[in-house]
């Protein structure tokens, strides 16, 4: 398979896989996506994603409020402080998806998620400042990069989760189903 065929498949799963994590699905569609109210809101919704992957999404419906349970309701201060003994203990919670790099990864988000609010003031800072510094691509090379499991699809599907246009992610959906 060539790669650019690859890139739009994997942009269709991210565009079908958003419907499953906004808090209303038709939102996307119209662009009226409800922006998170605060860093916690963004980290769930990060959190969401990074268990999304790979997982059916009817099996992640059924356990979310058992995992935002778990996860402290995903307030960043909370989850970066996990240790070794709680991460064990959410591997042996039957109401969070056991998933050991899974788990990990939402851990070091908090922690990362700590780290920039300490320098930018807030999440939806540091996005500006990145969607300011380097466009669309910057953005999302830069989460990907920074952020635990999350790859370049989970990227798109967080971004456009919390309501940022991505113009160039669009176009190529659009020119793949043209």
């Amino acid at each position: 398979m060539m790669r650019y065929e690859y890139i739009f498949e994997t942009i269709d799963s991210v565009i079908y896989r958003l419907e499953l994590i906004m808090p209303n699905p038709s939102d996307w569609r119209s662009h009226h996506v409800e922006h998170p109210q605060s860093d916690n809101d963004y980290f769930e919704r990060m959190s969401r994603v990074v268990f999304m992957s790979g997982l059916n999404w009817k099996t992640l419906e059924k356990k979310w409020p058992g995992i935002k349970t778990a996860f402290a309701g995903f307030d960043i201060e909370t989850v970066s402080h996990f240790d070794e003994a709680k991460i064990d203990a959410l591997m042996a919670n039957p109401d969070v998806i056991r998933n050991l790099s899974k788990i990990k990864a939402i851990v070091s988000n908090a922690e990362e998620m700590d780290k920039v609010i300490q320098e930018y003031g807030s999440f939806e800072r540091y996005l500006e400042r990145l969607q300011d510094d380097g466009g669309e691509d910057g953005l999302r090379s830069e989460i990907s990069k920074r952020f635990a499991f999350m790859g370049k699809g989970t990227t798109v599907i967080f971004l456009y989760s919390v309501g940022l246009e991505l113009p160039k992610a669009s176009e190529e959906w659009q020119d793949r189903h043209a």
